[in-house]
């Protein structure tokens, strides 16, 4: 039997609340001269504004006037300046109850509206219930059903009605979709499915659950076990028309469901709503396996290349000694042959009185060694690594259908070749082969004394693989991030019609001539300024020497003694209050917990306790088990369920959004910005316990791998976007993510990022996206400027003068520079995965370079602006520090396992990160809140000035007890 509520308590309060704001009481309640002169036919005030209220409320939101119903007093007095009666007559209204029945008939009939009928129930719930297999929000369809009934001018019922009309469509629609599943479904496909969710004898857990399990660390087992699984998926033989019937809701829900079940609960099921949720879990999840195993592919080259490099660099500095000691008899060879020759002596001569033959055929045969090309390789120890690359390529190639552009080629004619080796056996290559794509530094070892070396063209060949799938030239079917290129961007059909109805999504002029001419005008006009600015030397802080800029570093603004002293006092009034209450007082006034709904049902949590519970395990790093023993009367059974259920990165999305628009209306976030700029920043969270292997080395953070938690905040300090990154991964290729995907009502404008956040295809698409790039460029003095033409009146600029702009390349891939900013713009791609592509590769795309030239123009504007505007560089470290800032507030949070992230699967590291920055956010809301109250009980004994507010800042914790018990006081 369907359940009769599908809304939360919160969910129904928001549809039974009336507009209140001025342009919801505009749009809903602005009454025409008709029915003024309607309403006017009464003859009582009170009954007048009785009336005239019903038929406001039956206009919208299309039901009567309930009895002793209270209508706020903001649509009371819009209502009764149209029609000159006071409000306060409403009280007297309704004393008979057949008076508000007479009204609302007589109202209902002079508006065409009818009252709703068990007709009307059943016409509705037939068209419902295909809107219900599309979409299974049910907020989405009490909203429907509302609107259509309006639209039909049928008095909507009570919500409870509505409510059970909902759950049985629900309940019809998911019926009538596990059918169309199960029977696309063969009998033998519906036995493996039933098998794999039960125990086999000897086995510790069921086929799904293994299939489920994480991947683990980049190495030869885990990629043969990866494609065992892949195999396992497509033994089902799941057609694909059960996807492609699905809606992405729909499709999204039962995909989140796979994830989240436990075996134990999908055995419980109906088979046709089990064999679902398995065959659309699986379908989908079988690309995330194709995506693992090429990403560890990817991994591990990079890291064979590295240790080879590295043991290089070893041998080299083992044979120094060797090395100086040769170079030193050769040196010394030569300038007896060249003192020889000067001086007119014999050169044998002289060459025996200085060398030992005996000593010198060794140094000899030295200096050949170091000379051949294959000496100071860092390709030379490769070779030693082959063994374990064959341990799971010759299934990668077998099991993977690899497709090519045409500049590729070649290189999937090599895959072939190795293929058919592979099955026959062979270990020799003796006939001609595919090697247009081996460059210089391979060569010398791919061709061997006038053949080819089998392991190293091989080995050539899986390098170039890995290169070609990161840039897309080569693509994988049945992969999601490893897609041909043109399956990311809009179809040239769609974007050829949004160019001809000008609805491209993009904020610059999208005809080629007028674009390019503005930003030549802008361009040359700032070559203009910045040479009289070194040419009247009017600005001591920037400087050009020995051809290169120069710019003395911000050292900041100082706080004034008095500001200093008012603002310890504020802090001083800021009470204690730990953690627990203090997410139990932000919820009270934001709600963000009711984002956190029901995977199935879409109802908030009934035990609120449980749910932030889960969310300040994840955001302390304390993990369930733990946490289950930090609170009192909290199972680990619950906090787990809670976590399965009600936890996702989606409901993690939508709860920050509201945080941070709660805090942007907040009165004291005007003193520290807008709201229209923001920074982003990388933190480092190393990886503890077994996570270690999935992780990445950068050196900027020493010698352990882990991750990065990258959030963006903004000017008001309100985190508005976190993700996790490799930790070895250029912090500008996520940079565009954050202002894109954010859900919050900020509107950014300008973005400020330091050195790691830059590269010139982000300030191409930067400004095709709309947005004002200005990142702290650690080494600025060592970066060129790109003019289109190099002027004479510019000749103080000359040392910083590079190439110039190639106008060609931009105006050649116009078109496609156009459809790849709209395809990022429109979310058919992601920012990220694009840049990734475009840079990825030596051998770039035209594309790629075209908007690297427009990059250019952009880098080269923010250069000279930078030279000659002090305000931008004190804005963009302002910036830069609020960032940093939230860092030391998210580590002092992020304090259990010594700061180490242990969570084995990206989805639960993730979750980490989230569920930080949220209680960052919940801690940085609540700070301003009594912030707020400090500094109005402040000012009622002293003066302060408005300027002084702007050196607060909401990030203080020291007034906050994160450790010890969590006890909630709901």
């Amino acid at each position: 039997m369907p359940r009769r509520t599908v809304l939360s308590k919160s969910q129904k309060q928001r549809f039974e609340k009336l507009p209140t704001t001025a342009e919801e009481l505009a749009g809903f309640f602005t009454l025409t001269k008709e029915e003024i002169e309607f309403i006017k036919n009464r003859r009582r005030q009170h009954n007048k504004i009785g009336f005239a209220v019903q038929l406001s409320l039956m206009k919208y939101p299309g039901r009567t006037l309930r009895p002793n119903e209270s209508i706020p007093s903001e649509i009371l007095n819009f209502i009764s300046e149209q029609i000159d009666v006071d409000s306060d007559e409403f009280k007297y209204y309704g004393r008979r109850e057949e008076t508000i029945r007479e009204h609302a008939s007589q109202i209902s009939k002079w508006l065409g509206y009818e009252a709703f009928q068990i007709k009307d129930y059943k016409r509705v719930f037939k068209w419902l219930v295909p809107l219900a297999m599309e979409n299974a929000d049910s907020c989405f369809l009490v909203g429907a059903i509302l609107n259509e009934l309006r639209h039909k001018k049928i008095l909507s019922p009570p919500l409870a009605v509505i409510e059970r009309l909902v759950a049985t469509s629900e309940t019809l629609a998911e019926q009538k979709i596990y059918s169309r599943i199960t029977d696309a479904l063969s009998r033998t496909s519906a036995s493996l499915l039933e098998s794999w969710l039960i125990l086999q004898d000897g086995k510790k857990q069921s086929v799904f659950s293994w299939i489920r399990q994480p991947t683990g660390c980049p190495n030869p087992g885990n990629i043969i076990e990866v494609i065992n699984r892949i195999n396992l998926i497509k033994s089902l033989n799941i057609p694909e028309e059960v996807e492609a019937e699905l809606s992405e809701n729909r499709r999204h829900r039962l995909i989140q469901e796979g994830k989240q079940i436990t075996v134990h609960n999908l055995r419980l099921f109906q088979s046709s709503r089990k064999y679902s949720i398995m065959v659309i879990f699986l379908a989908d999840f079988q690309r995330v396996l194709v995506d693992e195993a090429i990403s560890m592919h990817d991994r591990i080259i990079g890291r064979l290349l590295r240790r080879s490099k590295n043991r290089c660099s070893e041998t080299l500095q083992e044979n120094s000694q060797n090395i100086k000691k040769t170079m030193g008899a050769l040196a010394l060879l030569g300038r007896t042959l060249i003192d020889a020759k000067e001086s007119g002596l014999n050169s044998w001569e002289s060459i025996d009185q200085i060398v030992d033959w005996e000593e010198l055929y060794p140094l000899i045969e030295e200096a050949e060694n170091l000379s051949s090309p294959t000496k100071l390789n860092t390709l030379s120890f490769i070779d030693s690594y082959y063994a374990q690359i064959r341990r799971y390529t010759p299934a990668l190639l077998e099991n993977f259908d690899f497709r090519a552009a045409k500049g590729a080629k070649e290189i999937l004619s090599a895959i072939e070749l190795l293929k058919e080796m592979n099955d026959s056996g062979k270990r020799k290559i003796t006939d001609v082969v595919p090697t247009s794509f081996v460059n210089n530094q391979w060569a010398a070892f791919v061709f061997e004394n006038g053949q080819i070396n089998r392991h190293y063209y091989e080995l050539c060949v899986l390098s170039e693989l890995r290169n070609s799938l990161r840039s897309g030239d080569i693509w994988v079917t049945g992969s999601l991030n490893y897609q041909d290129f043109e399956r990311y961007l809009l179809s040239k059909s769609l974007f050829k019609e949004l160019a001809q109805n000008h609805d491209l999504p993009l904020s610059i002029d999208v005809n080629y001539d007028e674009y390019i001419e503005s930003r030549l005008n802008l361009l040359n006009a700032s070559f203009d300024e910045a040479n009289s600015c070194f040419k009247n030397k009017s600005s001591e802080d920037v400087l050009i020497k020995n051809g290169r800029l120069s710019i003395k570093p911000y050292q900041g603004n100082t706080i004034p003694d008095e500001a200093k002293s008012i603002i310890r006092e504020i802090y001083n009034e800021l009470p204690k209050i730990k953690i627990t209450d203090l997410l139990v007082e932000v919820d009270s006034w934001t709600g963000f917990t009711d984002q956190f709904t029901h995977l199935r049902t879409g109802l908030t949590a009934d035990n609120k306790e449980h749910l932030l519970t889960v969310i300040l395990a994840d955001a302390i790093n304390l993990g369930l088990t733990r946490m289950a023993e930090a609170c009192p009367d909290t199972s680990y059974k619950n906090l787990s369920w809670t976590s399965d259920w009600f936890v996702s990165e989606e409901s993690y999305t939508k709860s920050l959004a509201d945080l941070v628009n709660f805090h942007h209306q907040m009165e004291l976030v005007s003193s520290w910005g807008d709201g229209t700029t923001s920074s982003s920043d990388g933190q480092h969270f190393p990886l503890g316990s077994i996570a270690k292997p999935l992780g990445g080395l950068n050196p900027k953070y020493g010698n352990r791998s882990g991750l990065l938690f990258y959030t963006h905040i903004s000017d008001q300090y309100s985190p508005f976007h976190t993700q996790v990154i490799n930790s070895n991964v250029r912090d500008a290729t996520y940079m565009l993510d954050g202002l894109l995907y954010h859900k919050s009502d900020l509107n950014i404008t300008e973005h400020f990022t330091d050195t790691a956040g830059f590269t010139d295809h982000v300030f191409g698409l930067c400004h095709l996206l709309g947005f004002k790039f200005s990142p702290r460029i650690r080494s600025i003095g060592d970066l060129s400027l790109f003019p289109i033409e190099k002027k004479d009146e510019w000749k103080h600029l000359v040392p910083l003068f590079g190439e110039k702009i190639k106008l060609k390349e931009i105006k050649k891939q116009w078109d496609e520079i156009l459809r790849l900013a709209s395809s990022i713009r429109m979310g058919t791609v992601t920012a990220s995965s694009m840049i990734k592509k475009l840079a990825s590769y030596p051998r770039q795309n035209r594309l790629a370079q075209g908007l690297r030239e427009i990059g250019r123009i952009e880098r080269t504007i923010f250069i000279l602006n930078w030279i000659k505007d002090p305000g931008l560089r004190k804005r963009v470290q302002a910036g830069l520090n609020k960032g940093e800032s939230r860092n030391a507030l998210a580590r002092a949070v992020f304090f259990n396992r010594c700061g180490e992230i242990r969570d084995r699967s990206f989805e639960n590291q993730c979750y980490r990160a989230s569920g930080l920055n949220l209680v960052v956010t919940t801690i940085i809301i609540w700070n301003t809140f009594y912030l707020e109250k400090a500094v109005e009980n402040l000012r009622k004994k002293k003066h302060i000035p408005d300027e002084y507010l702007t050196y607060l800042s909401p990030l203080g914790w020291e007034h906050i007890n994160l450790t010890g018990d969590y006890v909630w006081n709901i």
